[in-house]
């Protein structure tokens, strides 16, 4: 810079001046003594100086001692060199002490001659430029202390420079030495492990074959480590910078040493697979196989030495080598000797061989019991790592949980063998005791019952009943006890069949119904609820769950009402059954053990009500396996409601339309209920108004007249009343006689109920009673009735009064009765004489089966005892089968005192038709011969046609409700008819069986005896496992046909 004289010119003098002044940064000329000769004014406000402060002020008094030592030196070097300098950072000091960084650089001053004459020293401001690079100092220092804990060393390669940095923690990951190695993309690739090595080419290779403009890697691989050293993993992530055209400009990243974390990744897999492996293993044997295929690939142990116990010789073990291809027999002894270590000392154990390599052996523990010994061999020279000591504990503990698992398997096996051989003991046991009370319990019973149809003294008639009433007590103990064990076994197999629920609650009720009547209870029935018409389950076991709460509510019930209420769930798959009375009710603490076997609500020695105390707990158990649940609410002296529930499937028959036609027919009839009983009413209330039926109900003869005279005034006069038997005042019968007096309601249909009257015909029309309904009143019959009385049934169908009664009749038919024993053998006549049958006996198998060839076409049925001397029963009846041939097929109805499933089944598979369970009760035998017997004296018209005559005409049922069970078969048999032509098509025999069976009862049960006999064929044929030929079945549907039109026909002869 050249200094002007002072007597230039003013103006640029000024220029200059102002030029010195916008300069932003301080300028500052000192001479050879520190002093200032020059300073603007940015200087000045730099320094913190006055502007009389400026001039003289030493460069010294802004520096520190280091810093004014090293400006002597700066101003000596001055003077010897002429040459500008560039920026050097200087700490300087303000006036009032404070310190900042300048950055200071120096050019001299020439005259116009071009003589030196000064130094001017420019100095700029440099705080906030220096605060930044310490704080990215400080941030470098501690980004690299990050990078030594986590063991991440960064990288970054500049394609367009070709120049690739690690960071310092880089090349400690890789442990390499940063002065001797040079790092590029090749020398990278180079230390990994050569089986990772493609793996990291290709990713390389698809970043740069890449469209996208920025991209990310990420990789794990294995480093490439010297034989024997354990392996190390590294984690490389990095992203990739391309240009608009796509090519590469720059990559970065970080490489982190993962080998702690991968180490326990692969732990964790070896865990999955070694559990999986032992739990698909059912021995130790499999378990060891699968440990040494997947301890190896884990560990890199090369070698493997399982070791187990010797069973021969106690405290040995028998060695089996695995992978020790090349040792030597030395090196194998060892391994021997360290298993045998192993084992005495109960721990894992490791030892350094004799070739430099390490060898473990552990324990596999059950408790003190050895399992197995695992012995294997590093074939390095550096110990186990920690991780692989950890993999081969867990190891020896799956090993051992395997062997544990197998020795409780086995035991569970012995334990189970002896269970069952205790069950088949008990079992055979059971059936044997049963059979032996069966059989004298069966003379007791038939004895007593023939001795009570003589003409007996008062006395020796109390004493005939006491009789019957000890042997039929101690019948029901022997099947509570056959059912619970049963149960117990698990054998409680529950059947899969199309029923009606409200007809098995009916039937159920409807046996109990005597007992109520003899103790002057009030017995009613509701199933007015969303009950299904038809569900698929188990109608036996169904029903005998509502027997048993509503036999015990009659029992505990010593006046008042016993209540049965039934409904269904939205969708119809559940049914509730309730059962209430007015009864003894019962404690808190007694209801908790209500359900267990063999306890009683009154356990002491003086119980005044019987009963083994098992028929609750059997209930609880059918209800578990109908999927329900069962419970009591009571009190004492208040009365009990038990109540129960049970889940079916979907019916596969559909539901007969008659039931909706009877429904339709009585929607909107008037009836009235005269019954004294609230319940009653309230129950016959609920029950017409689901049928939307126009219903009223008082409770007195009066109300009633009262009520009819109103209505007869009106316009809506009443079509039907209902009347009960017994009531204070004017019964039943005398407000009939009074109805029927007044001609204004001589268009009034009358129907009487009772559950002690069992008038005849006469008797009601003398009363003018048009109908009789004996109570409980069931919903069926009670829709019938209503639908008969309110005249809106085909003309056709006359109103016949429905008699609950059988009326004897001529003799039913011939029976030939095979059975070894006696008494049996009188029970059997004498019961089955006063039932109408002509009876010829036979003392055994051989017998019945030379009775029969003597007379082919002589009996109509046989019943077939099966356990007898000579023939069994089961040959005897397989030898009738023979005989017959192709002909017509008698039914065999087994008659046992073995009340088993099993008994049952050996007896269809012989051949036998039905089954009887001794001791025979009159009314169940009576109405299983109804199904298979008919008179062989009456031969005109078909067998259909004589069936339905009996069943009005006999049994007394009402014309209309025979005509309904016509009119269900004719739908139920079409679709039976169909799922046995499908399930031959799909070759199903156990279906074959169901569907067969099922029909063929029904059949029978009509007269269709042709159509029963091809459907028995059909079961023989499935039951031996082989599916029936399509041609079978379609016999069975051709006679479906002909049958439903054959009944069709016989309900038209029908009164």
């Amino acid at each position: 810079m050249e200094l002007r004289d002072r007597d230039d010119d003013a103006a640029t003098g000024k220029l200059e001046d102002w030029v010195l002044r916008a300069v932003p940064d301080g300028l500052w000329v000192i001479g050879p003594d520190g002093a200032t000769t020059y300073a603007n004014d940015q200087l000045a406000r730099m320094l913190g100086l006055a502007d009389d402060e400026v001039l003289g002020f030493s460069a010294f008094d802004a520096l520190d001692a280091e810093g004014g030592e090293q400006l002597r030196e700066h101003l000596a070097r001055l003077e010897v060199s002429r040459e500008p300098g560039a920026d050097l950072e200087c700490l300087l000091r303000r006036r009032d002490g404070s310190e900042f960084w300048a950055l200071v650089s120096h050019t001299p001053l020439v005259d116009h001659r071009g003589e030196h004459q000064a130094w001017l020293h420019r100095v700029r401001d440099h705080s906030a430029q220096r605060r930044i690079f310490e704080e990215l100092e400080r941030r470098e220092v501690q980004l690299a202390e990050a990078q030594a804990i986590a063991r991440i060393g960064s990288w970054e390669r500049d394609v367009g420079e070709g120049v690739l940095r690690w960071s310092d923690e880089l090349y400690r990951v890789f442990g390499l030495d940063p002065q001797t190695f040079v790092p590029s993309p090749e020398s990278f690739f180079e230390l990994l492990h050569p089986d990772d090595r493609a793996a990291a080419h290709q990713t390389y290779a698809e970043l740069q074959n890449g469209s996208q403009p920025v991209e990310t890697i990420e990789m794990d691989s294995r480093l490439d480590r010297p034989l024997g050293e354990p392996a190390r993993w590294v984690r490389t992530r990095g992203v990739v910078v391309r240009d608009e055209t796509g090519a590469i400009i720059r990559t970065g990243g970080t490489v982190q040493d993962v080998t702690d974390s991968k180490e326990a990744e692969l732990g964790l897999a070896f865990l999955g697979a070694m559990a999986g492996a032992a739990n698909e293993a059912s021995t130790l044997e499999e378990a060891l196989l699968a440990a040494d295929t997947v301890v190896r690939p884990f560990t890199q142990w090369p070698a493997v030495l399982v070791s187990v116990p010797d069973p021969g010789t106690p405290g040995s073990l028998v060695h089996v080598e695995a992978g020790w291809a090349g040792t030597t027999e030395e090196q194998l002894a060892e391994a021997r000797a360290l298993a045998v270590r192993a084992a005495d000392e109960r721990r894992v154990v490791q030892q350094v061989g004799s070739d430099g390599t390490h060898l473990v052996a552990g324990p596999a523990l059950v408790g003190e019991r050895l399992a197995c010994v695992i012995t294997s061999s590093t074939r390095a020279a550096t110990p186990p790592r920690p991780s692989e000591l950890s993999i081969f504990r867990q190891m020896l503990t799956l090993l051992a949980h395997v062997s544990e698992r197998e020795e409780g398997g086995k035991e569970l096996a012995t334990a189970r063998d002896e269970a069952l051989a205790a069950s088949r003991a008990k079992s055979d046991f059971l059936a044997t005791m049963s059979h032996e009370i069966r059989t004298p319990l069966n003379g007791v019973i038939g004895l007593s019952e023939l001795l009570s149809r003589t003409e007996l003294t008062a006395h020796q008639r109390r004493l005939a009943q006491g009789v019957d009433q000890a042997g039929r007590t101690l019948l029901a103990l022997v099947n509570d006890i056959l059912d619970l064990s049963k149960i117990e076994a698990g054998r409680l197999d529950l059947e899969e069949v199309d029923f009606d629920p409200r007809a098995i609650l009916e039937q159920s009720v409807g046996l109990v119904s005597d007992r109520a009547s003899r103790k002057g209870l009030e017995l009613v029935v509701s199933s007015a609820g969303q009950m299904p018409s038809m569900v698929r389950g188990d109608p036996v076991r169904f029903g005998q769950v509502i027997t048993n709460l509503v036999a015990n509510a009659v029992k505990f019930t010593h006046a008042g009402e016993v209540v049965v209420r039934a409904r269904g769930d939205g969708d119809g798959s559940t049914v509730r059954v309730e059962v209430s009375d007015t009864g003894i009710g019962i404690e808190p603490e007694v209801q908790r053990r209500l359900f267990t076997a063999f306890s009683q609500a009154d356990s002491s020695t003086t119980r005044r009500y019987g009963g083994t105390g098992l028929g609750l707990a059997i209930s609880q158990r059918i209800v578990a396996a109908m999927a329900g649940e069962i419970g009591v609410e009571s009190a004492a002296g208040a009365g009990s409601t038990f109540w129960f529930t049970a889940a079916f499937g979907p019916a596969t028959l559909q539901q007969p339309p008659t039931e909706q036609a009877l429904r339709e027919a009585v929607a909107g009839l008037r009836v009235l209920v005269v019954d004294d009983n609230a319940t009653n009413r309230f129950i016959l209330c609920e029950q017409l108004e689901a049928w939307q039926v126009e219903v009223t109900a008082v409770e007195s003869s009066y109300e009633a007249l009262v009520e009819l005279d109103a209505s007869a005034r009106g316009a809506a006069p009443y079509d039907v009343a209902l009347l009960d038997y017994m009531m204070p005042g004017a019964d039943g019968e005398q407000l009939a006689r009074i109805i029927r007096s007044e001609e204004r309601h001589r268009g009034l249909r009358l129907a009487l109920l009772s559950s002690s009257l069992e008038p005849g015909p006469e008797w009601l029309a003398s009363a003018g009673i048009d109908s009789f309904l004996g109570k409980p009143v069931l919903p069926s019959r009670l829709l019938d009735l209503l639908a008969t009385l309110g005249g809106r049934l085909d003309p056709g169908q006359a109103v016949t009064p429905v008699v609950t009664r059988p009326v004897s009749g001529a003799a039913r038919g011939r029976l030939l009765v095979v059975e070894d024993n006696p008494v049996n053998q009188m029970v059997a006549e004498g019961v089955l004489g006063a039932l109408g049958y002509d009876v010829v006996l036979a003392d055994n198998g051989a017998a019945g089966v030379s009775a029969l060839a003597d007379d082919p076409d002589g009996f109509d049925a046989i019943l077939m005892d099966c356990q007898m001397p000579v023939m069994d029963g089961f040959d005897a009846t397989r030898a009738v089968r023979a005989m017959s041939g192709d002909g017509a097929r008698i039914p065999i109805i087994a008659m046992t005192a073995a009340a088993t499933g099993e008994e049952r089944e050996r007896c269809l598979d012989a051949g036998m038709d039905d089954f009887l369970t001794k001791p025979v009760v009159p009314d169940v035998i009576e109405a299983t011969l109804a199904r298979w017997v008919h008179p062989t004296d009456v031969r005109r018209g078909s067998t259909a046609a004589r069936r339905l005559h009996e069943l009005v005409e006999r049994d007394g049922i009402d014309a209309s409700l025979v005509r309904r069970m016509v009119d269900r078969f004719g739908d139920s048999a079409t679709q039976a008819a169909r799922a046995l032509a499908a399930a031959v098509r799909a070759g199903d025999a156990e279906e074959v069986v169901r569907v067969a069976h099922g029909l063929r009862g029904s059949a029978a049960n009509l007269g269709l005896l042709d159509l029963a006999e091809r459907c028995a064929t059909l079961e023989e044929h499935a039951r031996g496992g082989s599916v029936p030929a399509a041609a079978q079945a379609a016999e069975v549907s051709d006679a479906v046909v002909v049958g439903i039109a054959e009944l069709t026909e016989a309900v038209r002869d029908l009164p």
